[in-house]
């Protein structure tokens, strides 16, 4: 009776969640005919045919070759990678600053604690464009090219950004990138095995160690085996630039540490709630043991705290990758500049150029949830029956 019941339950909710979506889909259909039959009224073409003309309009920073005679496809490919470069700059970053000053905010040191309090508060309450705005005008009012800063004469900090010795052959960089990966996720598999054949759960060796030296062995093994020959392009001062190397523009910059730092103010908090939601016998515990501050803090409190972490420093990761679009607002090209800004404009092309700059967006934020949701779920507490 009870299996009838439920089977009638269950084919209910089938249904009426198969009425909702044939809702939705008949609306869109409708709302996809509207704009094809006023689009051809105007005499306005419809469809992605435009991404194979020529562009027409320089982009100042970008990664892989591109010039004003390459198509919409390649600007919008441009576009793409300087959104992923300064997203992926700034979540590391803002990660980086967020959790050293989460543990100083529950710090003992009274001095530690004020100063990092006051540090949160106010990059958190002052609006993120404000940000990006003083970020760019303190990078234009560094000291000109003839008298940038040296960074140990392998870069050069000035008004035109910051250049930095890079690799004369680019496409070592990106397999020397992907061998890291690779090497990273190796590591991270050996030790999670070697962890897991314990007989005590959560007391074997940190993980970051294996990830580091898996990173780093891995591309100077395929280096050595491969045969190439390394060469470092060091930026050289020449006129009103530099010749050589790689340059990091005004514009990525104050985005990049515009997004960090108000970033980091969240992920802070987070990790300061996370930290203080740990029970307090378990710090009484640790300084029975005999166990100083640090350990206790980084061996005991902080992998107890990473599981009510993790889903809300997720959401902050999508603010910045969504936030990276603010970009328009000092003339870094990014997704939005030039697929959704410059491309729109010259294309008359608005439905299918936004179009195109959402479904890009929701493919970054269902990744980057995706990968955050992977790693919550390897990391939690889980029970075995």
């Amino acid at each position: 009776m009870w299996n009838k019941r439920l089977q009638s339950a269950r084919a209910l909710s089938a249904l009426q969640q198969g009425a909702i979506l044939a809702l939705v889909a008949g609306a869109f259909y409708l709302l996809v005919v509207n704009a094809s039959d006023n689009l051809d009224a105007l005499g306005i073409a419809s469809g992605f045919g435009f991404l194979n003309e020529r562009a027409g309009y320089a982009i100042s920073f970008h990664l892989i070759d591109y010039t004003p005679n390459d198509t919409y496809f390649r600007a919008y490919l441009v576009g793409l990678i300087n959104t992923l470069l300064v997203s992926g700059l700034s979540i590391a970053l803002a990660t980086l600053c967020g959790v050293f000053l989460g543990v100083c905010r529950v710090s003992d040191n009274w001095l530690l604690g004020r100063l990092s309090y006051l540090a949160v508060e106010f990059l958190r309450n002052v609006p993120l464009i404000v940000h990006l705005i003083w970020w760019y005008g303190l990078m234009l009012a560094l000291p000109n090219v003839r008298q940038a800063i040296s960074l140990f004469d392998v870069g050069y900090l000035s008004n035109r950004g910051l250049t930095l010795a890079w690799a004369s052959d680019g496409s070592l960089i990106g397999w020397g990138l992907l061998c890291a990966v690779g090497g990273g996720a190796i590591g991270y598999a050996l030790m999670a095995r070697y962890r897991n054949g314990l007989a005590w759960k959560g007391f074997g060796p940190p993980v970051w160690p294996a990830i580091l030296i898996g990173a780093i062995v891995l591309p100077l093994i395929v280096y050595l085996i491969s045969g190439s020959h390394w060469q470092w392009d060091v930026p050289v001062s020449r006129g009103f630039g530099f010749s050589g190397g790689v340059n990091l523009t005004p514009e990525l910059m104050a985005l990049w540490l515009a997004l960090s730092f108000y970033s980091a103010s969240y992920i802070a908090e987070i990790v300061r709630g996370s930290i203080q939601s740990v029970s307090r016998g378990q710090y009484e515990a640790a300084h029975a043991l005999g166990f100083s501050e640090m350990p206790t803090m980084f061996r005991l409190i902080v992998p107890q705290a990473i599981y009510p972490m993790i889903p809300q420093v997720t959401s902050t990761y999508l603010n910045i990758i969504k936030n990276s679009s603010l970009g328009v607002v000092v003339g870094y090209m990014e997704l939005v500049s030039s697929t959704g800004g410059t491309t729109l404009n010259q294309t008359g092309q608005a439905i299918e150029c936004i179009a195109l700059v959402m479904a890009t967006y929701c493919v970054f934020s269902l990744i980057t949830s995706l990968l955050m949701n992977f790693y919550n779920y390897r990391v939690s507490l889980r029970t075995h029956g």
